[in-house]
């Protein structure tokens, strides 16, 4: 029974090369494959496992280089559970945290700093003449996501030195606050400047998946075009140059618990 002695040696061989290999799975095999899943995103300059590894430089699909990343994955993975430390460093800023994803719609987010800066987290929805300045600080201690949507949250974030590039001219904000935290699925956040820029921001905001609605007022501190102009964007203007934020849609919930 030679036969069976070897063919029982073969499977042993592929076993312990099969385990080796899920061990030390170099990045540059793993990640790409990965990575292809991420829209909008390319790692170049891989290093390390796909458990402890490394991207030298980390891009956006239209070539801007956000920085280096270095993370650490649980090898529970294989099981369908993602559970990884990230850290984000480059001429954006950095940014670190903790994700814990259970099943497909189901991901928690802890331990999470950031510090990059405004441009870069400018979105698509935003007119290409308007430019946000500054620096965008947050943390993150917990976010439990359904889906897309925050069903428990805790954040505070920060927009240090606040600016907006317009084509009417510079427009500064001061420092402007969100804090926003959710249970049972309702978020609820408020809106604040630091009272040093030329325009006052108050405003409170409560969603939820059926609706949103948001309340409060824009308040210029001085006599100034490019601010007049940037605050109608938002609402009609008073005499006094105020602007009063009153928007809802869908069955939204009260600002108020």
């Amino acid at each position: 029974m030679k036969w069976l002695r070897r063919i029982g040696l073969v499977v042993v061989v592929l076993l312990l090369a099969g385990a080796l290999l899920f061990w030390f799975l170099p990045a540059s095999l793993a990640v790409p494959l990965l990575a292809s899943k991420a829209r909008g995103v390319v790692l170049d300059d891989l290093s390390g496992t796909l458990w402890n590894g490394r991207a030298g430089r980390v891009a956006t699909a239209d070539g801007r280089t956000l920085g280096s990343v270095e993370w650490h994955l649980g090898r529970e993975a294989i099981l369908g559970r993602t559970h990884a430390q990230v850290h984000l460093d480059g001429p954006v800023g950095r940014f670190d945290g903790l994700v814990d994803r259970t099943d497909a719609d189901h991901t928690v987010w802890s331990a999470v700093d950031f510090r990059l800066d405004a441009a870069a987290l400018a979105g698509p929805s935003l007119p290409r003449e308007l430019a946000p300045l500054g620096v965008v600080e947050g943390r993150i201690p917990r976010a439990e996501m359904q889906g897309n949507w925050p069903v428990t949250l805790d954040a505070e974030v920060n927009w240090v030195a606040a600016v907006v590039r317009t084509p009417d001219g510079v427009v500064n904000l001061g420092a402007i606050t969100l804090k926003a935290a959710s249970q049972g699925g309702v978020l609820r956040a408020t809106l604040a400047d630091d009272g040093k820029g030329t325009l006052g921001v108050q405003a409170v905001l409560a969603a939820s998946p059926l609706g949103w609605r948001m309340q409060g007022r824009l308040v210029p501190r001085i006599a100034d075009t490019a601010l007049s102009h940037l605050i109608a964007r938002f609402g009609p203007v008073g005499r006094d140059g105020t602007v009063n934020l009153q928007r809802k849609a869908g069955l939204a919930p009260p600002i108020s618990p």
